[in-house]
C-alpha cells in the first residue's frame, strides 16, 4: 500500500478497500493535527477535532475527481479544514455557551506544517514552532479582550453582522476592532 499515490489508495477506498483508508489515515494524520490545532482550547476537544478531520479527508475520499483540476492532496486539505471549520462554527453558534470561552490559541498542540510524504526538517520544524509560539504570544498580550474575541470569531467564519451580533457591538465596533488587529499583525512582534 506504501507505494501506491493518494489517488490510487483513494479509489480503492471508493472500492471498499479498508486498508487503503488506513494507509490515507497515517498519510494525513500530522496534516489534520496541524489543521486542527489553531482551535485546540476553544469549546472542542483535540480528539473531536481530529474525528473531523478525519471524517473531512472520507468526504475527499468519497468527492475526489481527478479531473477536478486539483491534487488529491490539495483537495483533501481543503475538505478536511472545511470540516473543522463547520464544527468550530457549530460549536460557537452554541448560544448559552460563554463567549469568554472564545480564548487564543491554546499552548497545546502540534504546530507541524509538514504535509504527508514530505520529509520532516528539524531545523524547519523549530522556527514554525518559535514563530508560532510568538504569534501566539503577541495575540494573547498584545490584543485588547474584544480585538481576541473578534479575531476568533473572524477566524471561525463569522460575517462582521455575527460577530457584532454575538459580542454585543455594533458592526462598525466589529470592523475597527478587526483593523486593529490586522495592523498590528503587520508590525513585526
Amino acid at each position: 500500500m506504501e507505494s501506491y499515490s493518494d489517488q490510487q489508495l483513494a479509489t480503492l477506498v471508493r472500492e471498499g478497500d479498508p486498508d487503503a483508508f488506513l494507509e490515507l489515515t497515517s498519510r494525513y494524520m500530522t496534516l489534520i493535527r496541524a489543521k486542527a490545532a489553531p482551535f485546540h482550547g476553544t469549546m472542542l476537544e483535540a480528539d473531536d477535532l481530529c474525528q473531523e478531520g478525519l471524517l473531512g479527508l472520507l468526504d475527499a475520499v468519497r468527492n475526489y475527481r481527478e479531473d477536478g483540476g486539483a491534487s488529491f492532496r490539495t483537495y483533501a486539505g481543503v475538505c478536511i479544514t472545511n470540516r473543522i471549520i463547520m464544527a468550530y462554527r457549530w460549536a460557537a453558534g452554541r448560544k448559552n455557551f460563554p463567549l469568554n470561552n472564545f480564548v487564543p490559541l491554546s499552548e497545546e498542540g502540534a504546530s507541524c506544517g509538514v504535509f504527508a510524504g514530505e520529509e520532516a526538517n528539524p531545523e524547519k520544524m523549530l522556527v514554525e514552532e518559535e514563530d508560532l509560539l510568538l504569534l501566539k504570544r503577541f495575540i494573547s498580550r498584545g490584543l485588547s479582550k474584544m480585538e481576541r474575541q473578534v479575531l476568533m470569531l473572524y477566524l471561525g467564519g463569522y460575517s462582521y453582522k455575527e460577530i457584532a451580533d454575538s459580542l454585543c457591538i455594533t458592526s462598525k465596533a466589529a470592523d475597527n476592532a478587526l483593523q486593529r488587529v490586522r495592523r498590528k499583525l503587520k508590525e513585526p512582534f
